[in-house]
């Protein structure tokens, strides 16, 4: 597994609602943070690109790190912001996590 951090000042948008991620989805199995415990979520994201085609990135947070009134449209920072890379069962796997997500507030 291949872990790097991340730059997490740029501003992020929210592109769906917080869902669940699975460990096992077959038998609804969580996935939690290996740190905390906690459950984790996947939101997807949108990184704009100065002059480019804006990134989109899964991002894993541990359940109670995200706003519970996040909502899609809404700008948000990610703190602890990593890109995990791997192999399970011959596939390669990746994904960003972060500690926290943070509502950036308009204006």
């Amino acid at each position: 597994m291949l872990v790097l951090p991340i730059d997490g000042s740029q501003t992020l948008l929210v592109l769906a609602v917080p869902a669940p991620q699975f460990k096992d989805k077959a038998n609804g199995v969580a996935a939690t943070d290996r740190v905390t415990g906690a459950p984790l979520v996947e939101v997807p994201l949108a990184l704009t690109v100065e002059g480019g085609q804006p990134q989109v990135l899964r991002m894993s947070v541990p359940q109670p790190s995200v706003p519970k009134d996040l909502a899609v449209g809404q700008m948000v920072k990610a703190s602890g912001l990593t890109f995990v890379t791997g192999e399970k069962n011959g596939r390669a796997w990746q994904i960003f996590r972060a500690s926290a997500l943070t509502a950036v507030k308009a204006g």
